[in-house]
């Protein structure tokens, strides 16, 4: 399937990396608003074949191109996400999916209206190790509790603290602490659990209007779950999901890099497949399969759980302040 990356960030790396890994991927271009990034992107990669695109517009009149992977700025990826769909490419969207709800509903309405794939971008829940913990997770007895935790000092931090304006930090971008990490360990939570029934969320916002860190806490009628997260400090980012019989324990929830079950009789037993580091090719695959066989929604990572978790990202936002552009209309 001939793609094209739109953004040339260092998760364009990642992804392109794995992709290669992927028989049924093609790199068909790149697209950068300024054709020496793309090209130096693509030396990067040994892949001066492909061609470069510096617009959109560029993108989605090429009759060539079947797949767009999206990793442009967050506050893009509606535009760019319906525009593509209505030019009959499908579309594999970067988490976050879009700026907000409003957002999100356009682009599932255009997949539908189109008849073309929408994907949001989350690794974690086509990785081999996802299985295992589902499967995993008859063992806890009863759930009761889910703490979630993703904090990663930013190095682009210092920069804001120098008086610069890195796009992280930005809510003209759609961006913050929030959608960037905590999501990691949210859409994990509602890919188990589903919609909580309440969301409670506090947090430390930054002089520019957007989360540096929080915690949003999310009630189940039965059970809890909480999320923390931060780019302004480090933790040891360990995620639990305890029951009545024992807990899994998940080290780097974004990639369960390691899972172990703890039973409450004090048995510790190792639970995660070796850790592959090209793990974005699983997301690929799972993705032209779907594409191929005319699916306009994953069955993993459906357009329901993307709402679900962007419901949550929305009314947490608006507890903590945090206002998008987009969030005006």
């Amino acid at each position: 399937m001939k793609f094209v990356i739109v953004g040339t960030n260092f998760i364009s790396d990642t992804f392109l990396d794995a992709a290669t890994h992927v028989e049924e991927f093609d790199l068909y271009g790149v697209c950068s608003r300024q054709e020496s990034t793309a090209r130096s992107f693509l030396a990067k990669h040994t892949s001066n074949n492909a061609k470069v695109f510096t617009s959109i517009d560029e993108v989605c009149h090429d009759n060539q191109v079947e797949a767009v992977y999206i990793a442009a700025p967050n506050s893009l990826h509606k535009h760019y996400a319906v525009m593509c769909l209505a030019a009959g490419k499908h579309v594999l969207g970067e988490k976050p999916s879009a700026a907000n709800s409003t957002e999100l509903n356009e682009i599932i309405l255009a997949a539908k209206k189109y008849q073309r794939l929408y994907m949001e971008a989350m690794m974690t829940t086509h990785l081999p190790n996802f299985a295992i913990l589902k499967h995993a997770l008859t063992r806890i007895g009863t759930p009761r509790k889910y703490i979630g935790q993703y904090s990663q000092y930013s190095s682009r931090y210092d920069k804001y603290k120098n008086g610069e304006r890195p796009n992280t930090f930005l809510p003209e971008f759609a961006n913050g602490a929030l959608v960037d990490l905590g999501i990691y360990p949210l859409y994990v939570l509602l890919a188990l659990w589903g919609a909580p029934q309440s969301v409670q969320a506090s947090g430390v916002l930054l002089e520019t209007g957007v989360d540096g860190a929080g915690d949003v806490l999310l009630n189940y009628a039965d059970k809890q779950a909480v999320i923390s997260y931060s780019k302004i400090s480090q933790g040891d980012n360990f995620t639990e999901i305890q029951g009545e019989k024992g807990r899994i324990r998940i080290e780097a929830v974004s990639l369960l890099k390691r899972m172990q079950f703890i039973g409450n009789d004090g048995t510790v037993e190792e639970l995660a497949q070796p850790f592959d580091e090209h793990f974005m090719r699983y997301e690929v695959s799972h993705f032209i399969a779907a594409a191929k066989a005319g699916h306009i929604e994953s069955a993993v990572n459906t357009h329901t759980l993307s709402k679900q978790v962007m419901d949550v990202l929305d009314t947490a936002r608006a507890q903590l302040g945090v206002v998008y552009p987009a969030d005006n209309g």
